[in-house]
């Protein structure tokens, strides 16, 4: 018997993503391994939390190697914004902040994005979907059908990031995210996390499978921490020189 409802949750959760998303998880893999056989790289962008799936998917052990991470910080980072300016937690919401970031990545034509977000509502990641479709990026998202749907959902005008994307899989998070209630009006429990870094590793698996399919050796790190890591990264990163940038430590 499990003694913790979230661990429960998290079981029937993994069961759901497994069950339903495979298809969506299929279609992705090959939108994605084409453009890695082609010379391109997946660019994965989130804002808040939604940063732990994109951060699983890049400079990862075991993952792929062309695999961008884009994120808001990248205007500190890359862009000489003030470092204050990005510190409110609702800044995701500014109008303009996508076209920036997209400009630092620079993305090739080949490159297909994945853009994470669990309400799939805030300006960046909405203008950077609506960027992404005319720049004519294949786009997969990640994001809770549920709540993106819930009427409860904060009032925003326009698409939303499900209404745009080529390919959504579904995170199956509650609106809110939040999945237990202990008492009327307090719920913990955060599941957008953990079935997000699911699918970005069986994303991850099923595109390295249709890379061997395609007669490609699928360009993956080796860890770091492995005597041969290092040379090994080296040697792959060579191929992807500037489109990859390094995470931090």
């Amino acid at each position: 018997m499990i003694a913790s409802e979230y661990a429960a949750r998290a079981a029937g959760l993994v069961e759901h993503v497994v069950e339903t998303q495979l298809p969506a998880l299929r279609e992705a893999a090959s939108m994605v391994a084409a453009s890695i056989a082609g010379g391109g790289v997946l660019q994965a962008f989130g804002t808040g939390h939604s940063r732990i799936v994109t951060l699983e998917l890049a400079g990862r052990a075991g993952g792929l190697v062309p695999v961008g991470m884009l994120a808001v910080k990248d205007l500190v980072m890359f862009g000489g914004e003030d470092p204050a300016a990005i510190l409110d937690p609702t800044y995701e919401r500014e109008s303009g902040l996508a076209g920036r970031i997209y400009a630092l990545a620079r993305p090739r034509p080949q490159d297909v994005f994945l853009i994470v977000s669990n309400s799939g509502i805030n300006a960046a990641v909405v203008e950077m979907a609506h960027l992404v479709r005319d720049r004519g990026h294949g786009l997969v998202a990640i994001t809770s059908l549920a709540h993106t749907r819930s009427a409860a959902a904060r009032s925003t005008d326009g698409p939303r990031l499900a209404d745009l994307a080529d390919v959504v899989i579904d995170n199956g998070a509650p609106e809110g995210d939040a999945a237990i209630e202990l008492t009327p009006g307090v719920r913990i429990g955060a599941v957008s996390s953990l079935t997000g870094v699911l699918a970005a590793q069986i994303l991850t698996e099923l595109v390295c499978r249709e890379l061997l399919e395609l007669g490609e050796r699928p360009p993956v790190y080796l860890s770091a921490n492995l005597a041969a890591g290092d040379e090994h990264n080296r040697m792959i990163l060579e191929r992807y020189h500037e489109r990859v940038r390094p995470i931090e430590p």
